[in-house]
């Protein structure tokens, strides 16, 4: 930008292109350019072996939790 003598500029489009991609089981980590996506994989990979071995309303969003009196 410095070379066009423009101040400021603007991106207004991204475009990502893949070759040669391979399944998703095959790669040792899948990546985001989400951080809150990025949480949310995280957070999964650690409820569902919890999931698989209590079973599946062992844990829930944390409204369901509330105490009541």
């Amino acid at each position: 930008m410095d070379a066009a003598g423009l101040q400021r500029g603007r991106l207004t489009g991204l475009t990502l292109k893949g070759e040669d991609l391979i399944d998703a089981g095959q790669v040792a980590q899948q990546i985001s350019l989400d951080d809150a996506r990025e949480d949310r994989l995280v957070a999964e990979a650690a409820v569902d072996p919890v999931c698989d071995k209590f079973g599946p309303r062992v844990i829930g969003p944390a409204a369901v939790f509330r105490r009541t009196s």
